[in-house]
């Protein structure tokens, strides 16, 4: 799920908000450990008729470069644009997020391994973590002494960097800031912010697959939702709905969600939202329904494309 695309510059600077891909897969997030290869494992082959010199497969992430954000910090094997808009866009993001939804700033700087290529990304993931399902995009929290988490995003050159990036730094601020944020609310709130500042927060592929239907909006089934895995495109769409519908309908429902972040600050798991939001929101299930057909498409914007790393 995871656009800006601007003039090109002479090689060998990347332009980060043009850059294309052929391959993608929803974004998604998830806490993992590194499994222990197998024990005991053994492969007998037969020497050489000569002596070869064979280069091993680097798997090691992106680090030769770097590139210093507001509160992030990218690697990079390549030179990149450092005036490229997409840089200012990010670093205006934490202001947006914290802003729209009522939350402190925070101090905390996050990890971004950006890889040259989709092929040596994932075989950096299958190698590091071999256990997560194909994404264009990861964020992960590692948790290291002291007691803050170290925030990390791995993701590729691909059509999206953009969205993203904008969609797991949002996971990454929350991260921030908040005990926890349960796994639908988690995925809503960055398919909101993952779009572009002038969209308002509109998708418009969610929203023109959600007006076609068949759509039954359940709140109550999202929150049962505890593995990334279960979160699959139908999944998205509704957590992308139920926020925009907080944020954008009117003070009460917005003030719903504003407390609950807020309970979240404190409390991991402050219970399920939707019996708060039915203390404003009487039918929220219609209510949604009837929200999604008022929404207005945000105006396409025209944006050149330029080639990747040479």
């Amino acid at each position: 799920m995871c656009m800006p695309c601007s003039p090109l510059r002479p090689p060998p600077l990347v332009r980060l908000a043009a850059l294309t891909a052929l391959f993608g897969a929803l974004a998604g997030c998830e806490a993992l450990r590194l499994d222990a290869p197998a024990p005991n494992t053994r492969v007998d082959v037969a020497p050489p008729p000569s002596a070869v010199t064979i280069t091993p497969v680097s798997t090691a992430p992106p680090g030769k470069k770097h590139t210093r954000g507001a509160y992030y910090v990218l690697y990079h094997d390549f030179e990149i644009d450092k005036t490229d808009p997409l840089f200012a866009e990010l670093d205006a993001l934490p202001d947006q997020v914290f802003g729209e939804l009522r939350l402190p700033p925070s101090t905390a700087i996050v990890q971004v391994f950006l890889f040259d290529t989709q092929e040596r990304y994932e075989r950096y993931m299958r190698a590091k973590y071999r256990n997560l399902p194909p994404r264009r995009a990861y964020f992960i929290a590692e948790p290291r002494a002291g007691g803050t988490d170290e925030l990390k995003i791995f993701t590729w050159l691909g059509d999206h960097l953009s969205t993203d990036l904008r969609h797991e730094l949002t996971h990454a601020i929350l991260r921030s800031v908040l005990k926890e944020v349960p796994l639908w609310l988690d995925e809503g709130l960055a398919g909101y912010f993952e779009l572009p500042p002038h969209q308002d927060g509109v998708n418009p592929q969610h929203l023109d697959t959600l007006r076609r239907g068949p759509f039954q909006p359940d709140m109550a089934r999202l929150e049962k939702l505890k593995d990334v895995a279960e979160m699959q495109k139908p999944e998205y769409r509704e957590a992308w709905a139920w926020v925009h519908l907080m944020l954008r309908t009117g003070p009460g429902a917005k003030k719903v969600l504003h407390d609950y972040l807020q309970a979240l600050r404190s409390d991991p798991n402050p219970g399920p939202l939707l019996p708060k939001l039915r203390e404003v929101v009487p039918e929220p299930e219609q209510a949604l329904a009837d929200y999604l057909a008022t929404v207005e498409m945000p105006k396409p914007r025209t944006r050149s494309r330029a080639s990747g790393p040479k």
